[in-house]
């Protein structure tokens, strides 16, 4: 199995998940002391919020090439 196949297989899996899955990570690879929990927790629900706007069409995405671009007009 690639990279990109377990990426894939990953991002098919609801939110929860992947996020129960990203704490595992963290913790086998002792990062996770760094991360507060509290902190962790309120991005997720900004995260899980602006998604549910994005899939009700309440706001709209900027492919983030645009974005790079964007951003290098703006930095020398």
């Amino acid at each position: 199995m690639t990279i990109e196949n377990l990426e894939a297989e990953v991002l098919a899996l609801p939110k929860d998940s992947q996020a129960a899955l990203l704490s595992r990570l963290l913790e086998h690879l002792g990062q996770s002391g760094e991360i507060d929990r509290e902190v962790a927790s309120i991005w997720g629900e900004e995260a899980e919020w602006r998604d549910r706007e994005m899939d009700g069409g309440q706001v709209t995405g900027i492919p983030a090439e645009q974005v790079f671009q964007k951003i290098r007009g703006f930095l020398p």
